[in-house]
């Protein structure tokens, strides 16, 4: 798909198995340096054999067939222009420049620029035709990202990149943005487009001056308060106090206490080939300490997507990587399934699991679809024009094992360029439903009739948006029935993430890549309600992930935004469920709109006060286009909460599938079903439902997926409970509030 734009720039610019044994753990010993402790690698052989699989990976990377990586193709380009002076300021020498700004060096490419303009006469007087355009405009993103490396990646803090910029976040070195500001108003005056009118917009911004400088013509209101509400209280960004603010490329991150010691921590992936996976654990002190190494995860690299489950029903949490996303026939990438030891390390079992393949996806869904107690798995895979990719349906055999029943059970034939897939219960019988984003064609849902399924989006009325990403089933209502989100992502065009959203400040229409929200008719049909609900805008979520950030009991939800595009600056976004009635967005009151490229969304109660902190991974897919990834504080809302760990014995032990009421003593009922949310990001298992102002939960009724229904009353608000399937009653755990480690300045956690 990304091929398809590269190709659209280069026309127009032309145009104008089982379970590892110990005695599998190498005791391999290694000296780091001549004065470091000797380090034990625990690394099992399984391990070693992906790790190895991955370096060859990496040892046989061609940057020609990997479109992301221009810096690799960046010294093959030189070579050409250098034995073929005649291709200088040709497609190939636009492609060499582009090349440059991608893998990190846009000082380099505005040499070149300055080759191709005469420097000493004024460019506006040298755009006679479109070629010239496209290269002004490409030097105008060069500036812009050279102001960004200087100020928000080489002087990072807190304030970096979130829109409204604030103190520290406005540019100290500013002749990157000021170059770019009068190269995009030259390219506005010649051919007006409203990418341009925002770029200049945010120019200003990070200048400081935005609402008293920028010229009429040029302006754009920002933040647009009729859009947004503007009452709403600040999230603080303090991925850097606490240790979690991984830099890297785009990525998936799975939220979860991976010790059992009663913390969550947090694992987290990135596109690049040769990323590291990290795993950072909950040190109960406010911060996170790094146990990658000592986990045995080292050389497990990439993965643009991750989730967990104990999908060996033994009590740890288990990971799976999801690899080779976007890049065709270059993404002949294995996944990862990652066994939780219950010491603190994992062990690569992909293989021994039998569900080794080689295909590129970024998606899968962990659920039991045949209600034996063991977590079943679907991956999805991208086919292209280049590559028929199948998607397997691996039913798990209760051994460590997985078999692939895809053709046994009406799956065989699901293919696609799918981008999200996801379970879930739209009927209310127990048995799961699962649903697919296909991007560039209508998207799938399959009934699951005792195991077996039907394909019925059209007949449930679900079956678009054609261009979409990311979805998730969730109760939006409170009605006891499942809803469902589909984002919309319509790459019709360069430079259409940041035209469609500078329309939409300025109220123009757009017709592209909305989104879908589907409310449950309650009759296995839904009705499309994006309008009603307040979000039928434009919006390319490449990441996301829903919760509730005011402890009000209805679901909220996050967007993280972009496309690979370097001129995609556009905000992540936050949207409050008002009532269950429709969402209002509290992006720029509540901090969230970083304008980095946005990935992997949790939702988790990190700090243990009671209330939803969330962590985004963020970072492109280009070489240089790396950030570090954010943890955004939750200022808390004075309501109250509880916290539901359930532990299946019949039912999978992480209790997926399994169906939740709150009945409150106001007579409010609130609905939950196990899950990590939606297809691009994980939140934590365990289930964290806001309960507003009511001072007590009349009963909490578990509806678990394998067994009778549970039923527990009087229950006290704000706290947490483990609740086993076929115990009565619950046990009260610990969940004191630990505030997180401070940075420079001071920082008071509010209530």
């Amino acid at each position: 798909m990304r091929t398809q734009i590269a190709l659209f720039i280069g026309i127009l610019f032309f145009a104008s198995c089982g379970e590892e044994k110990k005695s599998n753990v190498s005791s391999v010993v290694a000296e780091t340096n001549a004065d470091a402790e000797q380090v034990v690698d625990v690394r099992t052989e399984s391990t070693l054999e992906m790790v190895s699989i991955l370096e060859d990976i990496k040892a046989n990377n061609d940057p020609l067939l990997n479109l992301y990586d221009s810096k690799g193709r960046v010294p093959l380009i030189e070579k050409q222009l250098s034995d073929d002076p005649k291709k200088r300021f040709s497609p190939t020498w636009f492609g060499y420049c582009q090349d440059l700004i991608r893998a990190g060096d846009p000082e380099k490419s505005i040499e070149e620029f300055e080759r191709y303009f005469d420097m000493s006469i004024p460019l506006a007087d040298q755009i006679d035709h479109n070629n010239k355009l496209i290269v002004l405009e490409l030097m105008a993103l060069a500036y812009l990202r050279i102001g960004e490396e200087e100020n928000c990646r080489n002087a990072h803090t807190e304030f970096s990149c979130i829109l409204p910029l604030e103190g520290p976040g406005v540019h100290q070195l500013k002749e990157g943005s000021t170059k770019a500001i009068e190269l995009y108003q030259i390219a506005y005056d010649k051919n007006p487009q409203d990418y341009q009118k925002w770029l200049i917009n945010l120019g200003y911004m990070t200048l400081g001056n935005h609402a008293e400088e920028v010229p009429e013509k040029y302006a754009i209101p920002f933040p647009n308060w009729k859009m947004e509400e503007e009452e709403f209280p600040r999230f603080k960004e303090i991925a850097m106090n606490v240790g979690v603010a991984q830099n890297g490329l785009a990525g998936g991150a799975c939220v979860e206490d991976f010790n059992n010691d009663g913390l969550l921590d947090i694992f987290a992936t990135a596109f690049g080939i040769d990323e590291q996976a990290r795993l950072f654990i909950n040190n109960g002190k406010g911060g996170f300490d790094e146990t990658t190494e000592s986990a045995g995860l080292k050389g497990i690299f990439g993965g643009l997507n991750c989730l967990q489950a104990d999908y060996d029903n033994d009590g740890n949490i288990d990971i799976l990587i999801l690899r080779g996303a976007w890049l065709e026939d270059a993404g002949k990438w294995p996944n990862s399934l990652l066994r939780n030891n219950g010491d603190g390390t994992f062990s690569d079992v992909t293989k021994e699991a039998g569900i080794l393949s080689y295909f590129p996806t970024q998606t899968a869904t962990w659920g039991d679809y045949n209600k034996d107690g063991n977590l079943d798995l679907f991956v999805a895979h991208e086919s292209s024009p280049l590559q028929t990719s199948p998607c397997f349906l691996y039913e798990n055999n209760g051994d460590g094992t997985f078999k692939d029943v895809s053709q046994d059970v009406g799956l065989g034939e699901v293919k696609g360029f799918i981008k999200g897939t996801v379970w879930g219960d739209i009927d209310n019988d127990g048995w799961p439903e699962l649903y697919i984003s296909v991007y560039d064609r209508e998207n799938l849902l399959y009934k699951n009739e005792n195991g077996v399924f039907t394909e019925m989006a059209k007949k449930a009325g679900v079956s678009e948006p054609i261009h979409s990403f990311p979805c998730w089933f969730w109760d939006v209502n409170n009605d006891g029935y499942q809803d469902l989100f589909v984002s919309g992502y319509d790459m019709a065009y360069p430079h259409v993430a940041a035209d469609v959203y500078a329309k939409e400040l300025q109220n123009k229409k757009t017709e592209i890549s909305h989104p879908r929200l589907y409310i449950n008719n309650k009759n296995g049909t839904f009705s499309e309600k994006t309008s009603t609900y307040n979000i039928s805008r434009a919006m390319y979520p490449m990441g996301c992930n829903y919760g509730d950030l005011d402890n009000d009991g209805y679901l909220d939800f996050y967007l993280a935004t972009g496309c690979p595009d370097y001129s995609a600056i556009v905000p992540n976004r936050m949207f409050r469920n008002v009532g269950g009635k429709k969402f209002e967005e509290v992006t720029s009151s509540g901090g969230f709109g970083h304008i980095q490229k946005g990935h992997a969304v949790s939702f988790a109660d990190i700090d243990q006060d009671g209330d939803q902190d969330i962590y985004t991974v963020m970072g492109g897919a280009y070489n240089s286009d790396d950030f570090n990834n954010v943890l955004f504080e939750n200022p808390g809302f004075g309501n109250n909460w509880i916290i539901l760990e359930l532990e299946g014995t019949k039912t999978n032990r992480s209790a997926i599938g399994t169906r939740i009421e709150v009945e409150l003593d106001n007579g409010q009922k609130i609905y939950r079903i196990v899950s990590t949310g939606s297809s691009f990001g994980a939140n934590c298992l365990r289930q964290e439902i806001g309960l507003g102002q009511a001072k007590k939960i009349a009963s909490i009724t578990i509806d678990w997926l394998n067994s009778e229904v549970q039923v527990l009353e009087d229950v006290a608000v704000n706290q947490k409970i483990k609740i086993k399937e076929g115990n009565a009653g619950f046990e009260a755990l610990n969940h004191t509030y630990i505030p997180f480690a401070q940075g420079s300045g001071e920082h008071v956690h509010q209530h």
